[in-house]
């Protein structure tokens, strides 16, 4: 096996995010980043195409140079090898397979100190194979987490701030005081000796001055992006003649990822206007959805409700995707809609009724009883309603065992007893609230409501039969935001139709609204 380390040989600027990976991988798809600044790949295969080794270095700097890096390159028989030498020696080493040990023992061992980087990112590598192999079923992945150093006069170096660099470093100032300078003396000792006197960092940078790998070289595949762009000839106006060209862009973009098996869960729309600017769009989507028709046809209602200002030179598309999912139906669950079609629903009330108005409602941390919020709407799962068929069976059965026997298993709701003779009907317990609350006019005897009058023609003023209350409450003082504040008496009112209503007064005004009936 051939392996070489590339490394960004430049202090200013620093590396190009994704730059030295990008010529690994044009000429080796056997390629682990390691940070911004340095790569290994594997250019065994190479030689059947290109030559000898000074041939394949060739190349590997030739296509450095096409993309303005200066780099140190280094060729040999292991990942430690390669990249010892890489961060030794400026410019181009190649070394023969088989010839490590030779090739590095006459290195200070200081130059073994690099070794640090390669172990830490060799080791995020494996734990993101381990976890990979462990989650291939998930709904989610997670990619490489790459280190965002970049290249300095000694690239790839750790900071001494590191454990193992302190280790390392500690044992080489040993190694130092015995007379042992090189990494040729360091190999030709024993490394059960080295075991007995330095422990397991010593053993380590014995196998580094050997050149032995800890682990082998594992490819990491290249995360591949679903992105789709269109440089129009002549700017256009208006979401007609764009549904054209989203149309094209979505059935590429659907193919890929049928092809990746992967599903989109965000779309991000990218208008390059006339005027030089920028119109984009973020969409999240309540379910991973591959549809071309679909997706177009959110796209198109989401610029609906947010249309550009001005003509369309260029529509560039981007997906965030997630691998694909086979979800096993149930027998005993009610059907519902596709996904597609409550994505495409919630983006038809979205454009319809405006952003931040559809949603789920949810509690919020507050002790005002009006407040209500809206989060995104989210499909249930297919298997959180297998069991609500389950039950209703189970509770079946109870009632029919409880009918035969005569005793209930089955909780009921207590339900409100009749009014005697003379009595009044008790209230109910639920209050339908309304949105926004009703303004009234309330006529107060000895501190008490004792008539309500509606702001409409149609209805007439009606006496209050029984009232209880007040309920005082307040809250949100300290906001400085004042419609946030509130401070007010609440009542239940039972009018002249029978319902029971809750009044409120706000004490800053005195005004007084109705904000729901009693079920």
């Amino acid at each position: 096996m051939l392996i070489a380390c590339l490394v960004y040989d430049a202090a200013d600027p620093p590396a190009p995010h994704g730059a030295i990976e990008q010529v690994a991988r044009a000429v080796s798809p056997r390629v682990t980043p390691c940070g911004r600044a340095a790569v290994v790949c594997d250019v065994s295969g190479l030689g059947r195409v290109c030559g000898p080794p000074a041939v394949v270095a060739r190349e590997v700097l030739a296509q450095a140079a096409a993309a303005g890096l200066p780099v140190r390159l280094a060729l040999a028989g292991t990942m430690t090898t390669a990249w010892v030498l890489a961060h030794a020696r400026a410019g181009l080493t190649l070394g023969a397979v088989g010839t490590d040990a030779a090739m590095l023992a006459p290195l200070p061992l200081t130059h073994l100190l690099a070794i640090t980087e390669l172990d830490r990112h060799v080791a995020g590598v494996r734990r993101h194979t381990e976890a990979a192999v462990a989650i291939r079923t998930a709904a989610d992945h997670r990619p490489v987490r790459r280190s965002s150093k970049s290249g300095g006069g000694s690239p790839g170096t750790s900071t001494p701030g590191d454990a193992s660099f302190r280790s390392y470093r500690d044992r080489l100032a040993t190694l130092e005081r015995w007379g042992i300078d090189t990494c040729g003396a360091l190999a030709a000792l024993s490394r059960a000796d080295v075991r007995a006197r330095l422990g397991a960092s010593g053993v380590r940078l014995h196998q580094a001055a050997c050149g032995e790998d800890v682990v082998p070289l594992v490819p990491i595949a290249q995360a591949r992006e679903f992105v789709d762009r269109i440089e129009l000839e002549w700017p256009i106006e208006g979401l007609e003649p764009l549904s054209f060209v989203l149309a094209r862009q979505c059935d590429r973009l659907a193919r890929h990822l049928e092809q990746a098996d992967r599903g989109a869960v965000a779309i991000r729309t990218t208008l390059t206007l006339t005027t030089r600017a920028h119109h984009v769009r973020t969409l999240a989507l309540p379910a991973p959805i591959r549809d071309a028709k679909v997706l177009r046809t959110l796209i198109l209602l989401d610029l609906e409700s947010h249309p550009p200002d001005a003509g369309i030179d260029v529509v560039d598309l981007q997906l965030d995707v997630v691998p694909g999912r086979i979800v096993q139906g149930s027998l005993l669950a009610r059907a519902t809609p596709s996904p597609e079609r409550v994505s495409t629903l919630l983006a038809r009330l979205t454009a319809l009724c405006g952003e931040g108005r559809v949603g789920s409602p949810v509690v919020l941390d507050t002790h005002d009883g009006r407040a209500c919020g809206l989060a995104p709407f989210l499909p249930p799962s297919s298997g959180s309603t297998v069991t609500e068929p389950i039950l209703a069976a189970e509770a079946r059965e109870a009632m029919q065992s409880a009918a035969m026997t005569g005793f209930s298993t089955v909780t009921e709701p207590i339900l409100a007893a009749e009014a005697g003779p003379g009595e009044r009907a008790p209230v109910p317990a639920h209050l339908r609230r309304w949105r926004r609350p009703r303004p009234v006019q309330v006529e107060v005897a000895r501190g008490r409501p004792a008539q309500v009058a509606w702001f409409t023609p149609h209805d007439r003023a009606m006496a209050v039969r029984a009232c209880a209350g007040p309920w005082r409450t307040s809250g949100a003082w300290w906001d400085t935001d004042a419609a946030a504040t509130w401070d007010r008496d609440e009542w239940d009112v039972e009018l002249a139709d029978g319902l029971v209503y809750r009044l409120a007064r706000h004490r800053g005004t005195g005004a007084w609204e109705a904000e729901g009936v009693f079920d």
